[in-house]
């Protein structure tokens, strides 16, 4: 190999190796789940278990074509709130101190897909359902993958894509 290939590969190489770092994936952040106060991890695992009980109800009541049960469960799951609704001033505190904004941000766009699951429900409109519904599986996924990985070690190593539990509009923005 002559000393133009060395280089050709050493920059080949450096090209991908930048294209994976900068690909748009994620990486997992650290778990929040040992920072949170026992209050709060009780809370926060009380709302995913209902919340992972309606999406559930969700996927077949939309392959069933049940609408008017899609709007009832997205603005159960819109609603589901749980720490919002149970915090005292100094479990807010907590809360702030434990998990980072990001963690906030794709949790409350993830109510606000919930929201819009619900509408499209009312308005009867499937292909709107499943496309909202497929949204707010990609932030579970994305949510579990940044953050919960000491309970969802499969999610652990995956390459999730940075949109995956973000603003549609926001990123479409940046």
């Amino acid at each position: 190999m002559n000393k133009r290939q060395t280089y050709r590969g050493a920059f080949l190489s450096a090209a991908v190796l930048a294209s994976l770092t900068f690909s748009g994936a994620v990486v997992a952040a650290e778990p929040v789940g040992p920072d949170l106060t026992d209050k709060l991890r009780g809370l926060l695992v009380r709302e995913m278990v209902e919340i992972e009980s309606a999406m559930q109800a969700t996927y077949s009541a939309i392959i069933q074509g049940k609408h008017d049960e899609v709007a009832q469960k997205g603005q159960a799951i819109h609603d589901s709130f749980i720490l919002e609704q149970s915090l005292t001033e100094q479990d807010e505190q907590d809360l702030m101190a434990a998990v980072p904004q990001e963690f906030l941000q794709m949790d409350a766009q993830f109510h606000q897909l919930a929201a819009s699951l619900a509408e499209a429900g009312k308005q009867e409109d499937t292909q709107a359902q499943t496309e909202t519904f497929n949204r707010m599986t990609e932030s579970c996924v994305a949510c579990h993958s940044r953050y919960v990985t000491d309970r969802f070690e499969g999610l652990q190593d995956q390459s999730i894509p940075m949109s995956w539990g973000q603003d549609a509009d926001a990123i479409n923005e940046q």
